[in-house]
């Protein structure tokens, strides 16, 4: 009895392993976000990040990581002119409508932006 109980638990330990051997995170699609932060210069302005991560949150959107980021164009220094800082979001690219539909846009719009991995 001990022997198949012992044989059995092998085999389900084995298949365990085997199904986590073949899925692969790999095949899911990623996409980054942003939107401007809406801060000014010459002021301390500007929406958090994890305030405006919510905004995708609350629409059932995964956050996989966030940062800030900048647009990449240059401004002339001016107060009150936009700083061209922006929020940015790794989510599943089956969620790019989604988060499309609330104001955020793909980092590929933005010809000038130079990418960082997100942690």
């Amino acid at each position: 009895m001990m022997n198949i109980f012992l044989r059995s638990s092998v085999i389900l330990l084995t298949l365990i392993v085997l199904v986590s051997c073949l899925y692969d995170d790999s095949t899911v699609s990623y996409v980054k976000v942003f939107k401007y932060d809406r801060s000014v210069q010459c002021e301390n302005s500007g929406v958090a990040i994890d305030a405006m991560a919510l905004e995708l949150i609350n629409i059932g959107v995964d956050v996989i990581c966030s940062q800030k980021g900048h647009d990449g164009l240059v401004r002339a220094y001016l107060c009150g002119e936009n700083t061209g800082i922006i929020n940015i979001y790794k989510i599943n690219k089956t969620n790019l409508i989604d988060a499309k539909n609330i104001g955020f846009e793909s980092v590929s719009e933005l010809s000038e932006y130079q990418d960082e991995k997100c942690e």
